[in-house]
């Protein structure tokens, strides 16, 4: 049979056995955080800090790349194994900027190509079990992929900081390091792969992609596996609002869950916030896996508290190039020794606290304001909504007006490229301090989409929506209408509807 046949014949059986319900019920939510993990690293291990300057630009949301040359002193100047990976990100003067001000939306560092590790504002330490890494030669390309959001007006220095846990070829346990490779797992694949989880869809509050989605969505989230080996860590990456990932492996007609990722919360804005950590393998899951198998992932949002706009699921595996041991997860005994426990790479930061809802006199009350003029179009500029905008006074302030069945159309006049805004509604009165949790897209079910145009000096993909403007639906009913920015939440203002 041709690899292709066989391939197509893998990915039907394992959206048969997804789809008909063949696999493990979802567990309830994560509570108890595990036990933080301690390393094991091979003796000779050094440990490398490097940082990496970045400008970001009043409001910044964009996706961008960075070369890491071999002379640049980012990057380790000799021949070894990576078996460690701490991301951070400070400013120039050293201090670390909180969640809500400077966000770490993503990182990924790419190794020739291919991903060799990623992390999100959750901050996940990327660990290989001691006798595997990451091999890494002298002349080899680094790039840095990384998106990260300014949530304020002003610009900022930023300091990409990094640290390698790094054994050097002269170190004598180099000499029996096994390499591993990134197998990057994810439900929606491309480079910048968000999805949308409306306020109240899935079953019983909870929105499982793609299980949830079109079943066509499911033929895309698949991993091939080409060679055999052996799976040695996982950790899983989610959005606020995101309950756990659930990692999968198929072979022939056969579906295993091998790891679930969960997302434990802390702090007072549970399951609206990034004060997470993720749950990631313990030291001794290893999974044997054959050419031929499929490694897919999927994840869960809670839907009762808000919708969640480009959200993520994602699982990055560390796999060995050639076999290395591990149970095998397709007979009885191989699933029940597999251990699935968790630990977790870091406690809580403080960075990732957040203060988001406390009580502000910033914000005007929509709903008591006057009318203001009756208009077809707002307009977006210098992070200020022109009309309707809360924190502006007198007539500038109150709610523009739209009649029942027509639409009120919004533009982004701010330079297009580099700063994108949101009408994203929320609960009136919407007026507290802005963060992670706060505001939440707890209004109408409607979305502009980030309103800009891809910046030419990017990635291959943007957060922009591809246009400048959006208008309401024409089926809105009378009322006061709140809304936000998500790129910038400390932007509030309003609309209103009338017959």
């Amino acid at each position: 049979m041709p690899s292709s046949q066989r391939k197509l014949i893998l990915v039907l059986a394992a959206t048969a056995a997804l789809i008909g319900g063949a696999l493990p019920s979802a567990a309830s939510a994560a509570s108890t955080p595990p036990k933080v993990g301690v390393p094991d690293y091979p003796a000779g291990t050094k440990k490398l800090t490097y940082k990496v300057p970045l400008n970001i630009e009043p409001g910044q949301n964009l996706n961008l790349l960075k070369s890491i040359g071999k002379n640049t002193k980012m990057r380790p100047n000799e021949s070894g194994w990576i078996v460690g990976f701490v991301p951070n990100l400070k400013r120039a003067d050293g201090t670390t900027p909180p969640v809500d001000q400077i966000h770490l939306h993503h990182l990924v560092m790419l190794l020739n190509g291919s991903v060799l590790t990623a992390a999100g504002e959750e901050k996940t330490k990327w660990i290989t079990p001691n006798g595997f890494g990451y091999r890494f030669n002298d002349g080899d390309s680094l790039i840095l992929n990384h998106m990260i959001h300014n949530l304020t007006a002003n610009p900022e220095k930023v300091i990409y900081e990094y640290t390698l846990y790094f054994l050097p070829d002269t170190a004598p346990a180099a000499e029996s390091i096994i390499q591993v490779r990134t197998d990057f797992v994810d439900v929606n694949p491309g480079t910048y792969p968000v999805f949308d989880v409306h306020q109240g869809a899935g079953v019983n509050g909870r929105y499982t992609y793609p299980k949830d989605s079109p079943a066509s969505l499911m033929n895309r989230n698949r991993v091939p596996i080409y060679r055999d080996g052996t799976l040695v860590g996982t950790a899983g990456h989610l959005h606020p609002g995101g309950l756990y990932t659930d990692l999968y492996l198929t072979r022939d007609d056969q579906t295993r869950r091998i790891f679930r990722s969960n997302a434990y919360y802390y702090g007072r804005a549970k399951g609206a916030s990034w004060n997470i950590s993720m749950g990631a393998t313990n030291p001794d899951w290893k999974v044997a896996v054959k050419a031929g198998d499929v490694l897919s992932v999927q994840v869960t949002y809670d839907t009762t508290k808000a919708s969640w706009y480009e959200s993520m699921g994602i699982s990055p595996v560390q796999r060995s190039v050639r076999p290395a041991g591990g149970v095998d997860p397709f007979t009885t005994e191989g699933f029940a020794a597999l251990d699935q426990s968790e630990v977790l790479t870091h406690p809580e930061l403080p960075e990732n606290r957040d203060n988001g809802g406390r009580k502000t006199n910033v914000y005007a009350d929509a709903r008591k304001l006057a009318d203001g003029p009756t208009l077809s179009e707002v307009r977006i500029k210098d992070f200020i909504y022109q009309q309707g905008d809360l924190t502006m006074p007198g007539r500038k302030g109150r709610p523009p007006v739209v009649k029942q069945g027509q639409s009120l159309r919004f533009v982004n006049q701010d330079p297009p490229t580099k700063i994108y805004h949101t009408v994203t509604p929320c609960k009136a009165p919407c007026d507290r301090t802005s963060g992670i949790s706060f505001p939440l897209a707890d209004g109408e079910r409607i979305d502009s989409g980030e309103l800009g145009l891809p910046f030419s000096g990017g990635f291959i993909d943007q957060a922009a929506a591809g246009r400048t403007s959006w208008s309401t639906p024409k089926t809105l009913n009378p009322g006061t209408y709140t809304y936000f920015c998500r790129v910038h939440p400390f932007m509030r203002a309003a609309f209103r509807v009338k017959r």
